[in-house]
């Protein structure tokens, strides 16, 4: 059963729809209703002293009945229900969707011919209005689907209401509709067929008859998809011919590039917006490009839609996360920035959302902002410890260790009693790094033997970074040099030809005093790079020492000079190197 709706309501009746509803409540409390007129005293009353002619009346005493008949449907009391909704049709026969409920109700509960007559006094009431036509030819086919004088006559009213309204698009696509409905597809296309005929000038209607086609030829038939396209198009081409130029014809132009996108026209989705574009900048066909651009892999030409999306709505929150996220896809991560801080501040943000913010200034080298940001978010989400590494990391890049190894161990401690899968080979393997650059290497020590503990199996890669850096460490303190040995060895092993590892093994050596196994090694790292960076500068640093112990004071000199013009970013590499040129000099 189909619910009324209430959209026919006009607005300036809502006091009649909330005061009848108030005075049925309280009357629905105090005894069961029966067949009580208090929404017609209502009504007599209201329009007595609020409107002023017949016809408000007749539509105060509608919208009476109509909120009794609710009442009273939700109450279950169905037959009652249906007399206030004959009511309602007698007293304002223009509300077609009403008549049509009550009409399903009558026949419920007093027939087929009772609810026929409801609805064809409707039709006589309002003669020149084809709504309640189509009221009664949709219940005519409905329930007299095994009655073939009421689909005869269905037909006959149809066929009648096409003629009568020959430039109304509803009637033609509920005619065109009604016709699929009765497996009657022959007259389906023969009715749009004589509408696609006539010289109509509104592109509205045009569009309604568009989407009445895609029903005739549907378009997801693959075997018939081309000729069906080409018959469904010609009455988007024809609505954007009688589009008016300008903004005022933008909604209907943006309706067929909608059809376009939405039946794979992709090309002449493009064509259609970017010519909207140009001519008046129409966000919504802009957003539209934007996502044809990222559909046909054009990440510049997305991008360039996409920021002057943003510029355009500065407040639309989706299209900033979407501006933030091609930014990050590209690693610009600062012009991610304010885009993500903007979507937070205008849409609300969870933690989520807090911690990619974090990830981004982070990755953005804006450490105060992050160690501020942190400030807030420790606030809002006290038990997440994800803000206390964030923390610990711009504190460690700041060098600020003795704060950085503090917010780690609130870190630690938080997961531990809540989130202990934060506390992986990962998180122990950055702790280490903040204690051992904090002066801390014993229990640096530690951290990094529990990351290489509970490092999977699979995550070889991390286990080998680990192993190397604990081992090098070791060779740089002098100590537990048989260990740090067998650490690199097996890194080596696990991940044999990388650079960083042969050179961590070239300096094994060279700290046992094997100084031409050294160079050997040290050599071969070298060897492995294609290209040199500024952090490669400890790798030619190793030689240079190594060629001093050998004796080789001039290669040292040229080795140490070629460490120095990378610029090595280590502070204490490059001292080592200074160091190093200035005692051979």
């Amino acid at each position: 059963m189909t619910k009324p709706q209430q959209a026919w309501f006009p607005a300036r009746f809502a006091c009649v729809v909330v005061a009848a509803g108030l005075a049925l409540s309280v009357s629905l409390h105090a005894k069961p209703l029966s067949r009580a007129d208090l929404s017609l005293r209502l009504a007599d009353e209201l329009a007595g002293t609020r409107l002023e002619d017949a016809a408000l009346g007749q539509r105060a005493a509608a919208l009476a009945h109509y909120a009794t008949a609710q009442q009273l449907e939700q109450a279950g009391q169905m037959r009652e229900a249906l007399e206030h909704y004959i009511a309602v049709v007698r007293a304002d026969p223009s509300q077609a969707e009403a008549a049509q409920h009550a009409a399903e109700l009558a026949y419920r509960y007093r027939g087929k011919d009772e609810a026929v007559a409801l609805l064809e006094s409707t039709v006589m009431a309002r003669p020149a209005d084809f709504r309640p036509v189509m009221a009664l030819v949709r219940f005519l086919s409905t329930y007299g689907a095994e009655d073939e004088a009421l689909k005869s006559r269905a037909q006959t009213l149809l066929l009648d209401l096409t003629k009568r309204f020959p430039q109304q698009a509803e009637v033609i696509t509920f005619a065109v509709l009604q016709h699929l409905s009765q497996n009657q597809r022959s007259q389906a296309i023969q009715t749009l067929e004589k509408a696609a005929s006539r010289s109509v000038e509104d592109p509205a209607w045009w569009l309604a008859l568009g989407r009445a086609a895609q029903e005739v030829w549907p378009l997801a038939q693959t075997e018939m998809r081309e000729e069906h396209t080409r018959r469904v198009n010609v009455f988007f081409e024809r609505a954007l011919q009688q589009a008016a130029s300008g903004p005022p014809g933008d909604p209907v132009r943006l309706d067929v590039a909608q059809y376009y996108v939405l039946t794979n026209q992709l090309e002449a989705a493009k064509v259609l917006c970017a010519a909207l574009v140009a001519k008046t900048g129409n966000l919504q066909a802009r957003k539209i490009l934007f996502r044809l651009h990222q559909a046909d892999g054009a990440k510049e030409e997305a991008l360039r839609e996409l920021e002057k999306i943003v510029e355009a709505a500065p407040a639309d929150v989706e299209q900033r996360r979407l501006l933030a996220e091609a930014y990050q896809e590209r690693e610009e991560w600062a012009k991610a920035v304010p885009h993500l801080e903007a979507a937070i501040q205008i849409g609300g943000g969870d933690a989520a959302d807090y911690q990619s913010l974090g990830q981004l200034l982070l990755q953005s080298q804006l450490y105060d902002r992050l160690i501020e940001l942190c400030g807030r978010t420790i606030q809002l989400f006290p038990d997440n410890p994800v803000f206390h590494i964030h923390q610990a990391l711009a504190m460690r890049s700041l060098q600020r260790w003795d704060k950085a190894i503090a917010a780690m161990e609130r870190a630690a401690s938080l997961a531990e009693t809540g989130q202990a899968e934060l506390v992986n080979h990962r998180f122990f393997f950055q702790f280490g790094l903040i204690l051992e650059r904090g002066g801390k290497p014993e229990e640096a020590a530690r951290m990094f033997e529990k990351a290489i503990t509970l490092t999977p199996k699979d995550e070889i890669e991390d286990a080998c970074t680990t192993m190397n850096y604990l081992g090098y460490m070791w060779l740089e303190q002098g100590v537990h040099l048989n260990k740090a040995g067998e650490l690199i060895r097996k890194a080596n092993e696990l991940q044999p030809g990388n650079p960083a590892y042969i050179d961590s093994l070239g300096w094994w050596h060279y700290k046992k005093g094997d100084y031409a196994h050294a160079l050997v090694e040290l050599e071969r790292a070298l060897s492995l790079l294609k290209t040199l960076e500024p952090d490669d500068a400890e790798i030619l640093e190793h030689i240079a020492q190594t060629q001093v112990k050998l004796g080789d004071k001039e290669k040292a000199r040229q080795m140490f000079q070629r460490a120095l013009d990378l610029g090595p970013t280590d502070p204490r590499v490059r001292q080592r190197i200074e160091k190093g040129l200035s005692e051979l000099k």
